[in-house]
């Protein structure tokens, strides 16, 4: 994530050596991103519809807002506030806060990152409501519980074919990559693949195991698989604003995003058995504290990119400020903010 979006700091001629047509880990990052999400999320929600997991419905799309919301509407707010973000008028940062953005509906999106999280939100409230639907049913009609989580897999199963055949509809509109990659509804599919692999390690949690313990295999594998992937389609990742060609457009919307998904949450498989133990002992520390400030890097680190552009700075300088000033200002954003709210969630919920 940090190094795809780093391209605006370095001269014109040099961006291209950010990525070749092999390595995208941008693109890579944000859909692993959705394949833990869907993972953990879904998996949850199947939990409490399966009486596995003792919360409600409420309780879920609570703890789940106060994770992610307030800090990106308090960063919102000091970005429009301070003109780190380009206003647009109260109507726009307020659909903004509401997660209602983006190319497909005409409204600008402020922070440029949070078109993923548009998608992860409303992804959350779709499955919250079909959870809630089939706890009511269930409730209502005494319905088996081998019925509700068939149905769970039939939700997660149906979505990819569904968003398959919105993808095509934009693109024989003549619709921008932008949109494609980035649009709520063209990306409705985004945590299924994650949900499917938290559906079959409930059903099969032996097989699971037994993939996960091949993981030192299966990874080399995987990754190679994802480089070649990648150059399927090298429209995508080019001019965002243009269309996609024609020729690319079948395998991208009913092949390629399908088979991203598969291979991001083969990604999760393959790493089930990584512990920070492994790594030597002057890492750990770091790890650990990247992975929880993660979230905060992810809406920090533009804002600053496009900050750094504005001084006349020696390229490696740059650089380095925008790695380590990332992180840095990430670490503080989970301290200050991320952190006191996870705190106080524990109490609400």
């Amino acid at each position: 994530m940090l190094w795809s979006h780093a391209g605006p700091l370095l001269p014109d001629t040099w961006p291209n050596v950010l990525s070749a047509n092999w390595f995208r880990p941008g693109f890579w990052g944000v859909t692993i991103f959705f394949a833990i999400s869907g993972f953990l999320i879904i998996g949850q929600l199947l939990d409490v519809v399966m009486d596995r997991r003792q919360e409600t419905i409420k309780v879920f799309v609570l703890r789940r807002w106060f994770r992610t919301v307030p800090t990106y509407w308090i960063l919102l707010g000091l970005f429009s506030c301070t003109g780190f973000v380009v206003w647009f008028g109260w109507r726009s940062l307020l659909l903004n806060a509401l997660f209602i953005q983006g190319p497909m509906i005409g409204i600008p999106v402020l922070l440029p990152v949070s078109w993923s999280l548009v998608i992860e939100e409303w992804s959350y409230l779709l499955y919250a409501v079909f959870a809630a639907l089939l706890l009511f049913c269930r409730r209502r009609y005494q319905l088996p519980r081998s019925l509700m989580e068939r149905s769970f897999l039939v939700l997660l199963l149906f979505l990819p074919c569904l968003s398959g055949v919105l993808r095509w509809s934009v693109m024989d509109q003549g619709a921008s990559v932008q949109m494609i990659k980035q649009g709520l509804f063209s990306q409705i599919d985004a945590l299924s693949y994650g949900g499917l692999l938290a559906w079959w390690m409930r059903r099969s949690p032996e097989n699971f195991d037994r993939l996960a313990r091949s993981g030192n295999v299966v990874l080399p594998i995987l990754i190679i698989v994802i480089c070649g992937v990648s150059t399927s389609v090298p429209g995508l990742f080019r001019n965002v604003l243009d269309p996609l060609q024609e020729a690319s457009r079948l395998w991208v919307a009913f092949g390629f995003y399908p088979t991203v998904g598969f291979l991001a949450s083969a990604l999760i498989v393959s790493s089930w058995k990584f512990r920070y133990s492994f790594l030597p002992v002057s890492m750990r520390r770091a790890f650990r504290e990247l992975s929880r400030c993660s979230y905060s890097v992810y809406l920090l680190h533009m804002p600053l990119a496009s900050l750094l552009m504005q001084f006349n700075m020696p390229i490696v300088l740059r650089l380095i400020t925008y790695f380590l000033g990332s992180i840095g200002i990430g670490s503080l954003c989970w301290q200050c903010l991320e952190r006191p709210f996870m705190r106080l969630r524990t109490k609400v919920c």
